[in-house]
């Protein structure tokens, strides 16, 4: 297992001091048989204003994607600036802020975001994309599991950017395999997003963070406000009026 994101160690040193003051219950497994059970609720770090990813120290671009990265607005290219109802994306989705709960099955695995209100229910051993199948914003899944580690494969994504409010591009050529596990004696989810888009990076890279066990806490109901157009002015009295109703 490539760790290179350990190369970070102040950032995994305030994770662990976190983790090790939670409740260390275990979690409850309905996996599959020998499946490891990372079934829960799990949660960014307290404290954090945004989850911490574990980065490339250099983005190997192609001169497309050093162009593409360059001309990145973030007031103009993240939807999500303007309206916080815009849908979520793959892999955007994996460095939110909020909790997300995996529900483990016998022929799939389900992750709930609480931000966006997004569901992804991923088959065990399913049958890949055909070449034909459109594109959308979470692409189509497979898992599969390797030991103790579940992997993650998606394809026929819509594209556009792999953390939502910065400007390293992806295209709908792209294909991510992403990799659960955990440390021994740790119930924190370690996780490693592998990038391969040969149109905007000359080689694969890696991206991870870590998902703290947080059985205290819960996936709520997302609510949002959607701010309209920016091409429209904004309407004070709606936005009051759907500010009132997230009270």
């Amino acid at each position: 297992m490539d760790k290179r994101f350990r190369l970070f160690p102040a950032s995994v040193a305030v994770l662990a001091v976190v983790s090790c003051a939670q409740d260390q219950s275990q979690p409850v497994s309905n996996s599959a048989a020998g499946a490891v059970g990372f079934s829960g609720v799990y949660a960014p770090a307290p404290f954090v204003a945004r989850p911490e990813v574990f980065e490339p120290q250099r983005y190997p671009f192609t001169d497309a994607g050093r162009e593409k990265h360059a001309a990145f607005d973030v007031l103009v290219d993240n939807p999500r600036i303007q309206d916080d109802c815009a849908r979520e994306t793959m892999p955007g989705v994996l460095w939110l802020g909020a909790p997300m709960e995996i529900t483990q099955h016998e022929d799939r695995v389900v992750l709930r975001f609480e931000r966006g209100g997004v569901t992804r229910s991923v088959p065990i051993d399913g049958t890949p994309a055909a070449s034909d199948e459109p594109h959308s914003e979470l692409g189509h899944s497979i898992a599969h599991w390797d030991g103790e580690t579940l992997t993650i494969e998606t394809a026929h994504l819509l594209g556009g950017t792999i953390i939502n409010n910065q400007g390293y591009p992806l295209s709908r050529d792209a294909r991510l395999t992403e990799r659960y596990w955990r440390e021994p004696g740790e119930l924190d989810l370690q996780l490693e997003v592998r990038i391969d888009d040969p149109v905007n990076y000359t080689e694969p890279f890696t991206l991870g963070r870590v998902w703290v066990w947080a059985p205290e806490e819960q996936v709520r109901e997302w609510e949002c406000v959607d701010l309209g157009s920016r091409e429209t002015e904004i309407d004070i009295d709606e936005l009051a009026r759907q500010l009132e109703q997230l009270e």
